[in-house]
């Protein structure tokens, strides 16, 4: 599921359509069918633009939290990771980060390293260097941890 809400309408007999994706930081797209009158549209648009301006209330917006890390008595989300494939970097749900160009080492002495691929979540693959044994970065620390980086260091 996207993290985008998404307002839909279908409006009229011929089934025409308005989509607004909205962005966390404001920003957002929209989507007019061609069959769909623009002043249609715009009425609409406006109405719910009244209907929300109405529900906010008065002062400013609450600031946004300024971290998405859940406090450590929080599960996190699996799916609240962030792979940067360029940098290869992976920010686990914790906000920890990972370098996955280097090797990575468990309590038993075994060597990790990642191959490029990920789960059904994005979440980073490690393959072990002696036997070939696949796991994702976070039931890897899980069974084996902790883990740091080979050559030296702490994760």
């Amino acid at each position: 599921m996207s993290e985008r809400p998404m307002i839909g309408f279908n409006v009229g007999a011929d089934g025409a359509a308005i989509v607004v994706v909205v962005q966390h930081d404001g920003s957002y797209m929209r989507l007019v069918d061609d069959r769909m009158c623009k002043g249609l549209a715009a009425d609409l648009l406006h109405g719910i633009a009244d209907q929300v301006a109405a529900e906010h209330g008065p002062g400013p917006c609450s600031p946004p939290p300024q971290h998405d890390r859940p406090a450590d008595t929080e599960r996190a989300n699996p799916r609240g990771g962030r792979l940067d494939r360029d940098r290869g970097v992976y920010r686990d749900p914790r906000g920890d980060s990972w370098d996955l160009s280097l090797l990575w080492r468990d309590e038993f002495d075994r060597a990790w390293r990642w191959h490029g691929s990920t789960d059904r979540f994005g979440e980073p693959m490690l393959r072990a260097e002696d036997d070939g044994e696949v796991q994702p970065l976070g039931v890897l620390r899980s069974l084996y941890g902790p883990i740091s980086p080979r050559s030296g260091g702490a994760a």
